[in-house]
């Protein structure tokens, strides 16, 4: 009687097969990892400093260069390369010879009444991409410039920049052209060519 009760109890090959292909319960997801705050990631970024300079200055830098500038048709690149590139010249230029470094604009921060204004917000923005990108490049497209140039044509001969050398230095990139909407003593055009200079 009891090995009857015990057979009986056993689940038949119908069942067993039935259990074979019932659905499984899914297995539980990973949990997903915290969302990165970018905001976080980009200030810890800009705060790295190459050898005077931080990667913000660079940044302010070149916002402070090219924020009359915006991008073009015509052009052979975008505004926002061609600024990646000038932060590489900066960032070489910074590397190579700190307080030393070839003339630039003063990293000012713009005012927070000025970046109410979308254009200049957006060119403030582009610049600290720029220089972000740059500093975690891996290749550099300027190939160890240190120089920058802006020029009303394109221009590609070799350039004099320390009136105390009569040497000059040879064009490493030039984009362009691009729409410039403050005429000045340097760029004297409504439209200009962003270029790159270093030592061969």
């Amino acid at each position: 009687m009891a090995n009857t009760q015990s057979e009986s109890s056993r689940p038949s090959w119908q069942e067993r097969a039935l259990d074979r292909i019932k659905p499984r319960p899914a297995a539980p997801h990973a949990p997903a990892p915290p969302p990165v705050d970018k905001t976080q990631w980009e200030h810890s970024v800009e705060a790295h400093k190459i050898n005077t300079l931080t990667v913000h200055d660079i940044g302010l830098i070149v916002f402070n260069e090219t924020q009359s500038f915006t991008n073009s048709d015509k052009a052979n690149d975008t505004l926002g390369a061609a600024r990646e590139k000038l932060a590489h010249a900066v960032m070489n230029g910074d590397e190579q010879c700190g307080r030393s470094r070839p003339t630039t604009a003063h990293p000012i921060e713009p005012s927070a009444k000025a970046l109410k204004d979308m254009r200049t917000k957006a060119a403030y923005e582009s610049s600290l991409r720029a220089a972000r990108e740059a500093y975690l490049s891996a290749t550099d497209p300027t190939r160890g410039a240190t120089h920058m140039k802006f020029l009303t044509n394109a221009d590609r001969t070799s350039q004099k920049f320390n009136h105390n050398s009569s040497g000059r230095i040879s064009l490493k990139t030039q984009s362009g052209p691009f729409n410039n909407s403050y005429l000045n003593n340097d760029v004297r055009s409504g439209q200009v060519y962003i270029n790159t200079y270093g030592n061969d």
